[in-house]
């Protein structure tokens, strides 16, 4: 067996040898009778070209006879002028063909043309010379002669050219006929060489086809099968031509819709119409590829955050042909980058601010636009209250629709909307896709509704403040319509950013009344030392008064004493309400009472106070003002305005005023017509340890009307002042008939939520 196979190796090496060789023959005689062709063509046209210039050089004579002829027949005198183009074309084709032809004959030939030109010239000369008849008979016969020579030169240099012309000629049709009989040879043995490397290519190549085959089916397969990577071939002008699944998962077209669609519609609209697209294809195009990063749209107008890569297509030439547009959705992995960024954003703003109006404003900021295109933010006030701290939106015309909105409809407990179900259960609300019928059910009016259809809310979330077991306040976070969605993700960032923003205001609220009871007990010591020493004084003055008999003296100093115990009294009742504020307790006892008896009481009770103030007491009473109120607490007010108009207004009438506002409320005024408050303190006369009244030196430390608003505030009343620098000051309590009490409103003092 070895032997027959070695000897059909051997056949085949030379067999494979033989073919070699006659190719390389083959190749070799083709070779020279290509250059011989080559050679023969390129003097037939050397020839032809010689021909050409021999007629040019005939059509320049004659050119110059004919205007010879036009310049003898207007008078002669511009015929040297009319004649010297065409002579010197004829002269520069003479030069060319002496050039061009290389035998010593046709030289002699080209110049007896030349020669013959010279005389012909000269003839024209004589002629124009000639003065009398028989000189110009005589110019004309020899200019016809000179004529006659040069026609008959240049006649015998064309049949010299046209002779060498037709000997090439021969010698072509020669080399023709043996190039035809090679490359039929050539022919014959391409087309055996031919058969036997198609044997020998099916052979060795088919094996290669399958695997080449298979190769491509796998490529398919690993293309269709990346589900993580939109991958996307456009053509030369931008439009779709290509599509794999994983495309088709992450943006939502199926190729039969996209197909032909430019890349623009990937884009958001705004992008789109700043026409980004055309410049990120115009980068890929100048750098080769481009790396980038942004938000794309899907199908349905969602968005999301990509990486995409877009590579520039050439062929050979280096002309483009397309791009390829390779795309991640890394929404995900940014978010969680941005909540890196925005948790440790948070801890510097809980930890560097001590103003629970800044934390919140701050709070709020880091949540537009990372999170939500708009958000307010909810705090609970001691009367149980939702009151709006923070609002932003990214749009400044829906920031001043949301500012109406909840000014004209603030959440009442009790109406559809969603934020006191998330207070009173503390837990999260997510509506991924606000419908119609929600905005419907969450409107008071349809005067809200359309407020609240301004908005264009798309996603809303409502987050509660949780410190603990209680309940601060709440996050409300919305999306436009078509921009994007929250998601569970979003949820639990929210959710942990509550938490720290709750434990920060918590945290900053401690902090504030730990510094303000230090404030306090410094305050207290002093003043309630001036009365207890003034009350000693004025014992030890009657004890030696009563000892002397003047009792008269007694009795006076009796009164003043009394003042200062009331004075104290009414310092210590202030600590008491103040300490239970700050420490959260129940202050109300609501029970039917009537507030102009209760009126009447404490202003018989001041009665001594405003004589001595030197002040007119008055009081205007509307009967039937009863209500369900704390008598203690609202006696308290009362007492506090009452004293802080006799010290203010010492010398001027005081009128307090009870009368109904309404058919649910009734409205509590005590004026004064003293010194007044500046316009910049106005709105800082109710807070804690606040004495911005002219007489600063007068006793008391700005306990008293910061301890009313939060009474009246607990009874779900509103105070407010009203004043003019030295016309006095006119404050003013509005007070439900039943308020909500804070026991029962407060989600604060609710129980732990059952996990």
């Amino acid at each position: 067996m070895a032997g027959p196979r070695r000897a059909r190796q051997e056949d085949g090496w030379g067999l494979g040898a033989s073919l070699v060789v006659a190719l390389v023959l083959l190749a070799m005689a083709v070779g020279a009778l290509l250059l011989t062709r080559a050679s023969v063509q390129s003097r037939v046209m050397e020839r032809s070209l010689d021909l050409q210039e021999v007629g040019q050089l005939g059509r320049a004579f004659s050119d110059k006879v004919s205007l010879a002829n036009s310049a003898l027949l207007a008078g002669g005198q511009s015929i040297a002028q009319d004649t010297a183009r065409a002579r010197q074309r004829f002269l520069d084709t003479a030069q060319r063909l002496s050039a061009r032809l290389g035998s010593n004959q046709d030289l002699e030939l080209v110049e007896e043309v030349r020669s013959a030109e010279q005389v012909h010239d000269a003839a024209l000369r004589a002629l124009l010379d000639a003065s009398t008849p028989q000189d110009q008979k005589l110019a004309r016969e020899r200019l016809a002669r000179a004529h006659g020579r040069v026609r008959e030169a240049q006649a015998q240099l064309e049949r010299k050219v046209q002779e060498r012309l037709a000997v090439e000629n021969r010698s072509a049709l020669l080399t023709d006929r043996w190039e035809t009989a090679l490359l039929l040879l050539a022919s014959l043995l391409g087309l055996g060489l031919a058969s036997a490397l198609a044997w020998v290519l099916h052979r060795r190549l088919h094996p290669l086809k399958r695997e080449a085959a298979a190769s491509a089916h796998r490529f398919q397969a690993l293309v269709e099968g990346v589900r993580d990577y939109a991958l996307v071939l456009l053509d030369a002008r931008g439009r779709v031509a290509s599509w794999n699944p994983g495309a088709e998962r992450i943006k939502g077209w199926s190729e039969a819709e996209i197909q032909g669609r430019p890349t623009s519609v990937f884009y958001p609209s705004e992008e789109a119409a700043a026409g980004k697209p055309e410049r990120d294809l115009s980068r890929a195009l100048q750098e080769g590829r481009l790396r980038t990063e942004g938000w794309r749209q899907r199908k349905d107008g969602s968005r999301f955050w990509a990486e995409v890569s877009i590579t520039a297509l050439r062929d050979e030439g280096g002309e483009p042909q397309g791009f390829s547009v390779v795309t991640r959705d890394i929404t995900e992995q940014r978010r969680q980058e941005r909540v890196q960024e925005l948790l440790a954003e948070a801890g510097r703003v809980f930890h560097q601010s001590l103003d629970p109006d800044l934390t919140a404003a701050e709070v709020a900021r880091l949540l537009v636009p990372e999170v939500a295109d708009g958000c307010i933010l909810y705090l609970l006030t001691p009367a149980g209250e939702l009151r709006p701290r923070a609002v932003t939106h990214v749009q400044p015309e829906r920031e001043t629709s949301l500012w109406e909105a909840l000014r004209r409809f603030p959440p009442r407990a009790g109406m559809p909307p969603p934020v006191w179900e998330a207070m009173r259960t503390g837990r999260s609300r997510l509506d991924v896709e606000v419908e119609i019928s929600d905005v419907k059910a969450a409107s008071e009016t349809d005067e809200h509704r359309l407020l609240i259809e301004r908005l264009a809310i798309g996603s809303s979330m409502v987050v509660p403040l949780r410190a603990g077991s209680e309940t601060l306040g709440a996050f409300v976070l919305m999306t436009a319509r078509g921009h994007r969605r929250f998601t569970q993700a979003d949820q639990v960032l929210v959710e942990e950013l509550a938490g720290r923003a709750a434990l920060a205001l918590e945290n900053t609220r401690l902090l504030r009344e730990a510094r303000e009871a230090v404030d306090l007990i410094a305050v207290t010591a002093h003043d309630l030392g001036n009365p207890l020493q003034a009350l000693q004084l004025l014992l030890s003055k009657v004890q030696r008064s009563q000892a002397a008999g003047r009792d008269e003296d007694v009795r006076q100093g009796l009164v003043v004493a009394r003042g200062q115990a009331q004075r104290l009294g009414q310092l210590l009742h202030n600590l008491l309400d103040l300490s239970r504020l700050s420490s959260g307790k129940r202050l109300l006892d609501a029970a039917p009472m009537d507030l102009g008896e209760l009126a009447r009481e404490v202003v018989e009770r001041f009665a001594e106070a405003a004589v001595e103030a030197g002040c007119d007491l008055r009081l205007e009473v509307e009967e039937g003002q009863v209500g369900q109120w704390d008598r203690i607490r609202l006696d308290r007010v009362v007492t506090n305005l009452l004293s802080n108009a006799l010290k203010f207004g010492r010398g001027h009438p005081v009128t307090v005023t009870v009368s109904a506002l309404d058919a649910d409320h009734s409205r509590l005024r005590v004026r004064d017509e003293g010194v007044g408050i500046a316009p910049e303190a106005q709105r800082r006369v109710f807070e804690r340890f606040e004495r911005e009244r002219a007489a600063r030196t007068k006793a008391g430390y700005g306990l008293g009307l910061y301890i009313a608003r939060q009474l009246v505030e607990a009874h779900g009343g509103v105070i407010r002042l009203e004043s003019v620098p030295g016309r006095g000051a006119t404050f003013t309590v509005d007070l439900p008939r039943v308020p909500r009490l804070m026991e029962e409103m407060s989600v604060a003092e609710s129980p732990p939520l059952q996990q």
